[in-house]
């Protein structure tokens, strides 16, 4: 029998006052700011460790590229315990419940080696084996095998990192959170420069260095959650509360939808730009730029989701459904001013943007258009990411799985092969069945959350 049951239609909702949309929206931004700053500061720690790579040589780079990719396809298996972990602290702390509050987070630790532990060490073994399949040249392999197989071996950390950030946000603590992330960074960087290029009587090591720095800060901020929890909140239960079995599948099947739409949402986009890469290599290269600008516009809306997930899972924890709808879509018109904000500068200044990474004439030709209809479109699209990340702290995630497996599987990457090596279309007639694609996932996650059955489920 499934562990998420409905709740009794009889049951008794507190009422409470509902606060104005303006006084909502001022309370997500407080909460969605500091997630902002950790997450930017990650995106500007990958950006140098690209600089500082790059330095080492082409190969170098293609081997860090198909390593990242491939260790995303992976670590999407301990993607979802933040989600999980976060919505049942938030459902927890809004009924006031007497459970243990690290409860969650202890399940999810354990999940995330139990889990990520056997994936790494069986990853890292096939890792020689596999990584001569995507990559036919001899010195990118050499580079990327030692490279990828200590990136799997963070499996497990990251796993442990998604829960205590889970916990963190579910606390409604951001800015530790932030703080933890912060050092990581300045902490792999600081590796970097030392292993890559063999600084403070440390041997250089190359790109095999800047593995063992993103493990080693990984591994350290998993130690530095742990002490931050049991030296300044030691009444929380970390490590000492043993999660139920009941407790662990619950979270276990929260967590799974998630996971699995994680995983073919990276794939899609995977097969998506070899799609691209089939039309032309320009195309590919355009279609690379505009997907990493927007993501690092996606920044704004995830973090907006997180606080909307967090907020909106406390508030139905206290029995008042009215005012959990009431933040969700306050989180939606906040998403969709800041998103469409940021956007904005991309419609009117194209280039400005498109320079920054491209200096091909015609490369920046064909991105111009692609690039203004996303700053155009992003707004109505952080809806994906708000309601996606609420409706998956609720529960509601195997539904969200189903409509992204369908539209983009289904749907989403026939058309693309149909419109491009078919048909042999460019880059902006792709990128505008990408934003066809990117609408009807808006409009079908938007209607999870209307017809409002996240309010039934019980976790």
């Amino acid at each position: 029998m499934s562990q998420l049951q409905t709740i009794p239609a009889a049951l008794p909702m507190q009422r409470r006052p509902l606060i104005s949309t303006s006084e909502q929206m001022a309370a997500l931004s407080k909460l969605a700011f500091p997630l902002i700053l950790a997450e930017s500061s990650s995106l500007v720690m990958a950006l140098i460790d690209l600089v500082m790579i790059g330095r080492l040589g082409t190969k170098a780079l293609a081997a860090l590229g198909l390593s990242v990719f491939s260790n995303r396809l992976i670590v999407a298996s301990v993607e979802g315990l933040t989600s999980s972990v976060r919505g049942i602290v938030a459902r927890r702390r809004g009924e006031c419940s007497t459970e243990t509050e690290c409860l969650p987070l202890n399940a999810g630790l354990l999940i995330a080696l139990v889990v990520g532990a056997p994936l790494a060490v069986i990853s890292c073994l096939v890792t020689p084996l596999i990584f001569p399949l995507i990559s036919s040249d001899p010195d990118v392999t050499r580079i990327g095998i030692p490279f990828l197989s200590i990136l799997f071996l963070t499996i497990p950390a990251i796993g442990m990192h998604n829960a205590f950030s889970g916990y963190w946000t579910g606390v409604e603590k951001p800015r530790l959170y932030m703080l933890i992330i912060l050092f990581m960074n300045c902490l792999n960087i600081l590796l970097n420069y030392a292993l890559i290029f063999g600084h403070f009587g440390i041997p250089a090591l190359g790109a095999t260095g800047a593995a063992i720095s993103t493990a080693t800060s990984l591994y350290v901020g998993v130690l530095i959650n742990g002490l931050i929890l049991h030296f300044r909140f030691p009444k929380d239960g970390f490590l000492k509360a043993k999660p139920e079995r009941a407790l662990v599948m619950r979270m276990f099947e929260l967590t799974l939808p998630i996971n699995i739409t994680q995983f073919f949402f990276v794939s899609c986009y995977l097969v998506f730009l070899w799609f691209i890469g089939q039309v032309g290599t320009a195309e590919l290269a355009a279609a690379s730029v505009i997907v990493r600008i927007t993501m690092i516009l996606a920044i704004v809306a995830v973090s907006i989701g997180i606080a909307s997930a967090t907020v909106v899972s406390r508030t139905v924890g206290e029995g008042d459904l009215a005012g959990a709808v009431q933040w969700g879509w306050s989180a939606g018109k906040l998403g969709i001013i800041a998103a469409t904000l940021m956007g904005f500068p991309m419609l009117l200044f194209p280039k400005m943007f498109l320079s920054i990474f491209v200096s091909d004439p015609y490369t920046m030709s064909i991105a111009e258009t692609p690039l203004r209809l996303q700053g155009a479109m992003i707004g109505i699209f952080s809806l994906i990411y708000i309601f996606g990340s609420t409706l998956g702290s609720l529960g509601d995630g195997k539904r969200v799985m189903i409509i992204f497996l369908a539209t983009e599987w289904l749907l989403f990457l026939p058309v693309v092969w149909f419109v491009g090596p078919h048909l042999h279309y460019g880059l902006l007639q792709l990128w505008l069945v990408n934003l066809a694609n990117s609408l009807l996932l808006t409009v079908l996650i938007t209607g999870l959350w209307i017809d409002g059955r996240w309010k039934t489920i019980k976790i």
